[in-house]
C-alpha cells in the first residue's frame, strides 16, 4: 500500500493540470454557442443633432446656390458698348450721369455679362476663338478726363477692362487743356496711372480730326475725316490732298500714342463713325489693323477688322431697362440664327 502513493500522486497532479487548462481555455476561446454581436453606429438624439442638422441644411443650400448655372445670353460673339463723357452736367447728347454709368456696370455684373480686354477681343477678331460666354467690350471715345475721375473708379471696383480711344492732339498736361468751350481731356500722367492697373488700353480717335469743317462752297458742314472745302483756294480738296491729310493725322496719332503707352497702338475709332474706302485704306497705310465705327451690331466670327460695329449706350436716356432690351434682342437674334 505504501508503494501506491506515487501512482495516486501522479493521477492527482494530472487531473489538476487538465482542470487548469480547461479554465484557461475558457478565457481565450470564444463560446461557439454565444450569439454574435452586431455593431451599429450611434443613433444621435434630437437634442444633440439640432445644431448639426441646421449646419447641414445651410451647407446644402450653399451647394445649391453654387450649382446654379450662370445665365447665358450668347456665346462666341461680342457686344461692344460705347461711352463718351461721364458727367452730371447733362448739356450734351453724348453724356451719361456717373450714377447711371455705375448702374450700367452693376447690370453687367448682375446679369453674368463678362467684359473682356482689348487683347482678348482682337484675338477673337483674328481667330474667331473666344474663351468666355456673354462677352462685352467696353469702349470710350474722345479721351475725356471724366473717364479717369468717374468711369475708371467704377470699372476698377468691378475689375472690368476697357479701352479709351483718345484724341491724341488734345492730351496735354498744361492749363490749356481746360480752355473754354472744350470738355477737359485726359492728361498723359492720368493715362500712365491707369495703365498700371492692367485694366486700361488706349486707342486712337485721330490726332485732330474730331471736328467738323466746311464740305462745300455752299456752307455745308461735315466731319473733317471727309473731304473738306479749302477756303483759301475756293475748292474742294482733290483725292490726293485728302489722302495726304488723313495719312499725316492718322500717323501722328498712332506714333504719339504708341510712345505714350509704351506699346504699338493699332486700333482706331473713327470720329462721328464716318468712313469711306479712302478712310479705311489710309488707316491701313498709317499702321492701323482694326477700325471701329458707330454702326450698331454684334461682332461675330469673321467680322471685317476694318468695320467693327458698336452700340452707343453712353446717352442720358439709356437706362438699365433699355440696356436689358439691347441684350435681349441680341440674345433672341442669336437663338434665331441657331434655329
Amino acid at each position: 500500500m505504501p508503494k501506491r502513493w506515487p501512482f495516486f500522486l501522479v493521477i492527482l497532479v494530472s487531473f489538476g493540470l487538465v482542470v487548469t487548462a480547461g479554465l484557461l481555455g475558457g478565457v481565450h476561446l470564444p463560446n461557439k454557442n454565444m450569439p454574435k454581436v452586431q455593431h451599429f453606429p450611434p443613433v444621435p438624439t434630437s437634442i444633440s443633432t439640432s445644431g448639426e442638422e441646421a449646419a447641414a441644411a445651410r451647407e446644402r443650400t450653399a451647394e445649391k446656390d453654387e450649382a446654379v448655372v450662370p445665365r447665358q445670353w450668347y456665346r462666341n460673339r461680342v457686344v461692344v458698348l460705347t461711352y463718351h463723357h461721364v458727367s452730371n452736367q447733362l448739356n450734351q447728347r453724348y453724356v451719361i450721369d456717373p450714377d447711371q454709368f455705375a448702374r450700367h456696370m452693376a447690370f453687367l455684373r448682375e446679369n453674368d455679362l463678362h467684359p473682356i480686354s482689348l487683347s482678348e477681343f482682337l484675338r477673337f477678331v483674328d481667330t474667331g476663338v473666344l474663351s468666355t460666354d456673354n462677352a462685352v467690350l467696353i469702349t470710350f471715345d474722345d479721351g475725356y478726363e471724366s473717364y479717369y475721375t468717374h468711369a475708371f473708379p467704377v470699372l476698377r471696383r468691378y475689375q472690368f477692362p476697357s479701352v479709351n480711344f483718345a484724341i491724341a492732339g488734345r492730351l496735354r498736361d498744361t492749363v490749356e487743356r481746360k480752355r473754354e468751350n472744350m470738355t477737359t481731356p485726359l492728361t498723359r500722367q492720368q493715362i500712365k496711372e491707369m495703365l498700371v492697373s492692367g485694366l486700361v488700353d488706349i486707342g486712337s480717335h485721330t490726332y485732330s480730326l474730331h471736328e467738323q469743317a466746311a464740305s462745300s462752297e455752299w456752307g455745308e458742314w461735315g466731319p473733317k475725316t471727309a473731304p473738306v472745302y479749302m477756303e483759301d483756294v475756293q475748292r474742294l480738296e482733290d483725292e490726293q490732298e485728302y489722302r495726304n491729310r488723313l495719312y499725316v493725322d492718322f500717323t501722328m496719332s498712332r506714333v504719339g500714342l504708341s510712345d505714350l503707352v509704351g506699346r504699338p497702338v493699332d486700333t482706331i475709332s473713327l470720329p462721328f463713325g464716318f468712313f469711306n474706302d479712302i478712310v479705311l485704306q489710309t488707316a491701313q497705310q498709317a499702321g492701323y489693323r482694326y477700325v471701329f465705327n458707330s454702326n450698331p451690331g454684334v461682332v461675330t466670327p469673321g467680322v471685317n477688322p476694318l468695320a467693327i460695329p458698336r452700340f452707343d449706350v453712353g446717352l442720358r436716356e439709356m437706362d438699365t431697362a433699355q440696356l436689358h432690351q439691347l441684350f435681349t434682342k441680341a440674345k433672341n437674334g442669336f437663338e434665331g440664327e441657331q434655329e
